[in-house]
Order: structure tokens, then C-alpha cells, then sequence
């Protein structure tokens, strides 16, 4: 595993790749699989590796999170001035994972049987190496800059409170009093957030924001299991980009207890049954490896049954919806947007697994019943009520997508086209016609094996279309190839281009998060084994995933601790 030491990036760099090349060069370790009659905690802790992969490694994870920051810092000043003047404006903000990266804690137990527990908590909030979340220290600099108290509750227990305090003082966040940061009591009984928010209100404060990473951390959610949450979601979603800010998290959260009645008592095996359940992978139309099966699940889980997916695509849409009305937008010459289709607007299907990442499907027949199921895919929350909004307010909207023109049947030229223009008909998209759908294949350069999608942006903007050119105001996508990064020389596939660009997103560029888009990962983990990784065999790419999975350095100080306080007990 890849051990977590910021300040030691690079030569991180060079141990990592020294050990990726002794790792292709040996033996070929034995599969990753489900034990039929052994499951463990173990297994069910490998079934994170993917989410966690692109949690600590994607440019997609570091967008969002400037996305939201980004855009809760534009709304700041005109949010003050409708402060009742009795009132003193408050940010009230959750800690871990939305302010500083925890996932290491969990990413640590990869190829362990070593699970969550109190001891391992309080020894990991006294030694974790702490890191800011890209854009949070800025946006809420500028808030106490004018004049907002910065309120932080966490699920943390009391007994590090200071240490707590240091470490946010360290990174630059503004703590303005041990009071403002408000974490379990003193025996540390699960503390109610709702509870300690309204403490915070009765004290003469109104909450302007509320971030987190988890939906208890905006407001008091309905209990009950996914449909519940996903009710309550939808009928809050107004708040979702103004009042509430929600971060990502695939890796860990109380998401994953509203799959099953009684989550968090079941056993490992009971659990991975559960999830498996609930992805319901049974009728995949060819065989998928166990080891990259595995390793999807909770990436995949998030998707398909968190509530919590649903509201990170609501807040995407609401912000790209307040972006239309900026006057710079709306009145621009021929204004356009362009939009990505497969995990933005329309939904991964139940099927996206297979082909697997380096499957692909080669037969006429079979690449078109893959797009025929496609049929069942439902679309985005939030997408369609942001691109008709689009459409009235007078935008173009062209539909850039990976999809083929054909699936290269005999006699059925244009097929998939067809396909896809009759499904985005069906889920209430506006302005669909051929003219506004640009696939893979459209506009490219003569004699051009491979035509990226910089191809059918520059026909929009330089009017081979129809003779317009057109501005494009915003870009919405769930991968940073769905931006104009090329254009601007940058790579979409490498984390530093966010950097470069990071003032664009929740202005220019909206991402909707997806931790299972199989472009990202073939273009990462190809690029950490410095060749095609469709190259190696299914065993080398898992031994690959395991080892970008970032470690918690002092994971051995504390099993040392712990064991020698049980010899101590004896």
C-alpha cells in the first residue's frame, strides 16, 4: 500500500514506482476471490478499493470538491446582506472528509481483518498525518474574513479536542475559540448534530451554510432505509448549492447502513450479501473477474442505492442552474452548453460492469444490445429540470458523447445514434436532435485513427456545425475529459490540470461525481504501470488497485500498543 506522508510527495513518488516494478516483475500472487465458505472482514474491506482509488486519486474527487467551495465563496457577500440584523451569521461545517481527509483510516484495513472500533479512532485522530481538502482552508479564510463564525461539530470524541484544534489551526482553518468546535460529550455518547445545531442557534447565530459529507451533517434526516433518505433528499433539494453543501464520500458513511435493516450489527459475510443484493449484478452478459468485481462494489453501491449520490448530483445541477442566470452567461453571443450523457445525464444501468475494464464488446450484435439495455437507464437527478431551464432561457445544448455513431450491423448505419437520440427523447431532454448530438465519430480529422472529444468542441466553436459559432458558457460531465482541458494543454487525466484550472469549476465546469467511470480507470492505473493495463492480467491490475490504496503510517505503533496493552492486561 501506498503510505500517506504529504510532505514527502515526492520521494513517495519514487519508493512507489520502485515497488510497482518489482511487484510486475514477480511471481503472479494467486486471485483475488469470494471464499464460499470463508468470507471474513477481510474480503469485505476489499470491496472498497476502487472507491477508494478515485476518493485519493482521481482530478474528478478535487473538482467537486472546488465545485462546491467555489461556489459557496461567490454567494457569500449577497448571503450577508440578508442577515436579519439581530442575527450574527455562522458556517457550521463537519470535519473529517470534508475538511480534512480521514479515508486512510479505512483504506488502512485493505488486506487486513482489522475493523472500526474506539481504540483505533481515538489513536487515529491522535497520529493522523492531517491534509486539507482542495479548496476548503481558502473558502472558509474568506468567510471569517468577513465577519461569519466558523463553527466545526464532528463525531470525534472530546478527549481530542485539543489536538483536534491544533490540527486545524495548523492547515489554516480559523478557530476563533475551543467553543466554536464542538465534538462528542464527555463520555462520548454519539452526540445529535441537529441538537448541537440548534445549541449554536439558540446562541443568537443563523446559519447562512452547512457542510459535510454525510446528509446528517446538513439536517435532520428521516430515519429509515434508502427510499426514506432518497425521499428526504428530493424534498430538500432547494437548499442543495445555497444552505447545504454535500461532499462526496464513497469510501465510508452512514449511506451504507441504509441499504439493510440492521447494517450495522450484521456479519462480514451477511453484509457483503447485502451489497451484493443491492447491486444486483445477476444477468451481466459476460463473465466479470472476481477480483475487479469485488473492488467496485462500494464504489458501485454509492451509486446505485446512496442517498447521498442523489444529493451531490442535485447540488451540481442547482449550482449549474444558478450559473445560467449570470449575466455574462445569458447574454453572451450564440451561448451554449455542452453536456456529457453516460453518468451525467443518464444513469450507469444495472449492466455497466460488464464489459469489464478491459473487455470490450466487438461483435455488431452484441455492442447493440448493450446499447438496447441502455434503454433502462434512468437519468440524473436534477439533469433534466437543468437543461430545459437551459433551453428557455435560450442556450444551444449539444450532446458530446463516447457513444459510437453505428454499432457496425449490416445495413443499420446510424444505429446507436438512433438509439441515443430516442432515449434522450424519452427522459424529457430538450433541443435533441442530430444536428445537437455530437458522438465520438462526428467532425474528426481525415485519416484520424483515434478522435478525442476537443474534435466536436472545436466544430461548435468554430461554426462547422451550422455556420454559428458558438460561445460555450458551461460544460457539465462526470470526467475532466469532459472539459475543455485540451484546448488549454492540459491533460485530463492528470490531477495537477485541477490545479491549474481550479477557479473553473462551479462557474465554468460542472462534475458529477462517479467513481465508477471505467475512462478514468483505465487511464490512471495504465498510467501508474507505464503501459496499456489491458496488457497485464486480471491478477497484476488487482495488486495494481491495492497498491495506490494510501496507508496510515502509525497503523504499526498501534497494533504494537495495542498488543502490548493486552499483554499488560494478561
Amino acid at each position: 500500500m501506498k503510505t500517506r506522508r504529504p510532505t514527502k510527495k515526492k520521494v513517495e513518488k519514487k519508493v512507489h514506482k520502485k515497488v510497482l516494478a518489482a511487484l510486475l516483475l514477480s511471481p503472479l500472487l494467486s486471485s483475488q476471490s469470494f471464499p464460499a465458505n470463508s468470507f471474513d472482514q477481510k474480503d469485505l474491506n476489499n470491496e472498497v478499493i476502487i472507491a477508494a482509488n478515485w476518493q485519493q486519486h482521481s482530478g474528478e474527487y478535487a473538482a467537486y470538491f472546488y465545485q462546491s467551495f467555489n461556489s459557496a465563496t461567490d454567494q457569500l457577500e449577497a448571503i450577508l446582506k440578508r442577515i436579519p440584523e439581530s442575527k450574527k451569521p455562522a458556517i457550521i461545517t463537519d470535519i473529517d472528509d470534508t475538511l480534512i481527509s480521514g479515508t486512510p483510516y479505512f483504506t488502512s484495513m485493505v488486506d487486513t481483518n482489522e475493523s472500526r472500533s474506539i481504540e483505533r479512532s481515538r489513536f487515529w485522530w491522535n497520529h493522523q498525518e492531517a491534509e486539507a481538502l482542495p479548496g476548503s482552508v481558502d473558502f472558509l479564510k474568506k468567510a471569517n474574513s468577513l465577519g461569519i463564525e466558523i463553527f466545526y461539530i464532528s463525531g470525534r470524541f472530546n478527549d481530542v479536542k485539543a489536538i483536534t484544534i491544533n490540527k486545524l489551526k495548523q492547515l489554516g482553518y480559523p478557530v476563533s475559540s475551543e467553543n466554536h468546535v464542538i465534538l462528542q460529550e464527555e463520555r462520548n455518547v454519539t452526540l445529535s448534530k441537529e441538537d448541537k445545531r440548534q445549541h449554536i442557534i439558540k446562541a443568537g447565530y443563523h446559519p447562512i451554510m452547512l457542510f459535510g459529507d454525510q446528509l446528517e451533517d446538513l439536517g435532520e434526516v428521516d430515519k429509515g432505509l434508502y427510499p426514506e433518505k432518497k425521499k428526504w433528499v428530493s424534498q430538500h433539494q432547494d437548499k442543495l448549492g445555497t444552505q447545504w453543501f454535500i461532499l462526496p464520500n464513497t469510501v465510508y458513511g452512514f449511506w451504507e447502513e441504509a441499504i439493510s435493516k440492521d447494517y450495522r450489527t450484521l456479519s462480514p459475510e451477511e453484509k457483503h450479501r447485502v451489497r451484493i443484493q443491492e447491486v444486483n449484478d445477476k444477468e451481466l452478459p459476460v463473465p466479470v473477474p472476481e477480483s475487479y468485481w469485488q473492488h467496485i462494489i462500494m464504489a458501485d453501491l454509492w451509486i446505485r442505492k446512496s442517498a447521498d449520490f442523489n444529493a451531490t448530483a442535485l447540488q451540481t445541477y442547482n449550482l449549474a442552474s444558478k450559473a445560467l442566470e449570470a449575466p455574462e452567461n445569458r447574454h453572451a453571443n450564440n451561448p451554449a452548453i455542452v453536456v456529457d450523457i453516460d453518468g451525467t445525464l443518464i444513469d450507469y444501468p444495472p449492466f455497466h460492469l460488464a464489459p469489464p475494464l478491459c473487455k470490450t464488446f466487438t461483435e455488431p450484435e452484441e455492442k447493440m444490445r448493450n446499447y438496447e439495455k441502455q434503454l433502462e437507464a434512468t437519468s440524473i437527478p436534477g439533469a433534466r429540470e437543468f437543461l430545459n431551464k437551459a433551453a428557455a432561457l435560450g442556450y444551444e445544448i449539444f450532446y458530446l458523447t463516447a457513444r459510437e455513431h453505428s454499432s457496425g450491423r449490416s445495413g443499420h448505419k446510424g444505429d446507436v445514434e438512433s438509439l441515443t437520440l430516442k432515449q434522450l427523447v424519452y427522459n424529457g431532454f430538450p433541443k435533441v436532435t442530430r444536428t445537437n448530438l455530437l458522438n465520438r465519430s462526428k467532425y474528426c480529422p481525415v485519416n484520424k485513427k483515434s478522435c478525442d472529444k476537443e474534435h466536436q468542441r472545436k466544430a461548435i466553436t468554430s461554426g462547422r456545425i451550422n455556420g454559428k459559432k458558438y460561445d460555450v458558457r458551461l460544460f457539465v460531465g462526470d470526467l475532466l475529459d469532459d472539459f475543455d482541458l485540451k484546448e488549454k494543454g492540459l491533460s485530463p487525466f492528470d490531477r495537477a490540470s485541477v490545479e491549474k484550472t481550479k477557479s473553473f469549476y462551479g462557474r465554468r465546469y460542472f462534475i458529477i461525481p462517479n467513481p465508477v467511470n471505467k475512462t478514468w480507470m483505465w487511464h490512471y492505473y495504465s498510467g501508474v504501470a507505464g503501459k496499456d493495463i489491458c496488457r497485464l492480467s486480471e491478477q497484476e491490475r488487482s495488486e495494481i488497485r491495492k497498491s495506490l490504496i494510501e496507508d496510515w503510517p502509525e497503523k504499526d505503533l498501534y497494533k504494537s500498543v495495542q498488543h502490548q496493552d493486552l499483554l499488560t492486561f494478561r
